[in-house]
C-alpha cells in the first residue's frame, strides 16, 4: 500500500513542528527567552493543519481492516496527539504569561516540562512508527 501524499506531508511537517517545539522549550528553559512568534505560529499550524489531518483520517473509508498492532498504535497515537495538542496550548499560554512577567516557566516547572516533552516525543515516535508500519 502506498502512503497518501497528505500522510507523507503530515509526517514531515510534524517532525518540523516538533523541532520548533523543542527549540522553543530549549530557548525558554536554557536561555530564559521565550520565542513567542514561533510558539504562536506552531499553535496556529497545529490547529489548522493537524486537526484537519485528524478529520481527514477519521473520515477515510473504513472498508479495510488493520492488525491489532496497527489499531492499538493508532489509538495510542491519536489519543496522545490530541492530548499533546491541548497540552501545548496550555503550556504556551502559561509560558507566554509567565515570561512576560519575568518568570522562566519551563525552569520553574521542570518536572512538568520534562513529562510534557517525554509524552510529546512519544506521540511523535508513535506517529512515525504508525506511518512506517501502515505504509
Amino acid at each position: 500500500m502506498h502512503a497518501p501524499l497528505y500522510s507523507t506531508v503530515a509526517l514531515l511537517a510534524e517532525i518540523l513542528v516538533s523541532v520548533a517545539v523543542l527549540f522553543v522549550f530549549y530557548q525558554g528553559y536554557k536561555r530564559n527567552r521565550l520565542l513567542e512568534k514561533i510558539a504562536i505560529g506552531t499553535l496556529i499550524y497545529e490547529t489548522i493543519f493537524d486537526i484537519s489531518y485528524m478529520v481527514y483520517r477519521s473520515s477515510e473509508s473504513k472498508s479495510h481492516t488493520h492488525s491489532a498492532l496497527v489499531t492499538g498504535l493508532g489509538v495510542l497515537h491519536g489519543t496522545l496527539s490530541l492530548a499533546m495538542f491541548l497540552g501545548l496550548i496550555a503550556f504556551f499560554v502559561l509560558a507566554i504569561r509567565n515570561y512576560r512577567r519575568g518568570v522562566n516557566y519551563f525552569f520553574v516547572h521542570k518536572r512538568l516540562t520534562s513529562a510534557f516533552l517525554f509524552f510529546w516525543m512519544l506521540s511523535v515516535v508513535s506517529g512515525v512508527a504508525l506511518y512506517f508500519i501502515e505504509y
